[in-house]
C-alpha cells in the first residue's frame, strides 16, 4: 500500500522511464508500473539491506523484467545508456537530497523532471536545482500527523533560474498558491521561533543566535503577511 506522500509524488511522474533514488522497497516504481504510469524503472539503493528488500519486492510482484534494482551511491547508479524521464528522491532530509543532486548530476543524461519529497529543510534543494537551471513548476506541503512534508517538482528551464531568499526558504509556488497547510506550517514555525527567543535569558551572550532567529522570524512574518493579504 502506497502512503499518501508517495501517491502524491506519483501524480507528477511524466514519461515512460522512472529513476527512483532511495527506493524504500521499490514501492513507488511498483505502483507506477502497475498503474501504467510508467513502463520501466531503475531503483537506486546505497545499502545492502534496502537493496535486498527492493529486489525481493520486485520479484514478488513479477516485475523484474521492467524494474531494475542497483546498488550504489545516489545518482551514480545511472549509466550513459539509461533512459530517465523522471527522477524521484523521496523520504530524506533536504540537505541530503541536495547533496545527492549536487554530487550526482554529472551522471544524469538529458534534462529529466525531478520530483523530491523532503522531510526537512528544502532550502538547499531549491538552491542547487536553480544553479542547474531547474525551475520549480509545482510544489505543495502535506501534513501527516504533527509533521509537514514538502513535495517539489522541478523542470529544466532554458533561461537562468533565480529565486529570492524568501522563495528559496518557502517556495515560490507555495507563496503563490497560499494553501491552508502551507499557512499552518508558517504559523507553527513563527510560534516555534518566538518560543525560542522568549526562552533566551541573556541575549548579549547569545547575540548570534538571536540575530539568526530574528532574521528567520522576519522572513516568516513577511511571507505570512503576504499570503494572508491576498
Amino acid at each position: 500500500m502506497l502512503n499518501r506522500r508517495l501517491k502524491t509524488v506519483s501524480d507528477y511522474i511524466v514519461g515512460d522511464a522512472l529513476v527512483d533514488i532511495g527506493s524504500d522497497h521499490a514501492y513507488l516504481p511498483i505502483y507506477a508500473v502497475n498503474e501504467k504510469i510508467i513502463k520501466t524503472a531503475i531503483c537506486g539503493e546505497i545499502a545492502r539491506g534496502p537493496y535486498d528488500s527492493s529486489v525481493k519486492n520486485v520479484q514478488q510482484n513479477q516485475l523484474s523484467d521492467v524494474i531494475k534494482i542497483r546498488l550504489g551511491d545516489g545518482l551514480s547508479v545511472l549509466r550513459s545508456m539509461d533512459d530517465a524521464d523522471t527522477i524521484t528522491i523521496c523520504g530524506m532530509g533536504g540537505p541530503l537530497i541536495a547533496s545527492i543532486i549536487e554530487t550526482g548530476m554529472k551522471f544524469v543524461q538529458g534534462t529529466p523532471r525531478f520530483i523530491v519529497q523532503a522531510n526537512t529543510y528544502p532550502y538547499p534543494i531549491r538552491k542547487i536545482m536553480a544553479e542547474h537551471n531547474y525551475k520549480i513548476t509545482d510544489e505543495l506541503q502535506l501534513k501527516d500527523g504533527p509533521h509537514f512534508y514538502d513535495i517539489i517538482v522541478f523542470d529544466y528551464a532554458k533561461k537562468t533560474v533565480e529565486y529570492s531568499e524568501a522563495e528559496l526558504r518557502f517556495g515560490p509556488v507555495n507563496i503563490e498558491k497560499r494553501e491552508p497547510v502551507f499557512i499552518a506550517q508558517l504559523e507553527r514555525e513563527k510560534s516555534h521561533i518566538e518560543k525560542i527567543l522568549n526562552g533566551i535569558n541573556d541575549r548579549e551572550k547569545n547575540i548570534d543566535k538571536v540575530v539568526r532567529l530574528e532574521s528567520n522570524l522576519k522572513y516568516v512574518d513577511e511571507v505570512l503577511e503576504n499570503v494572508k493579504d491576498k
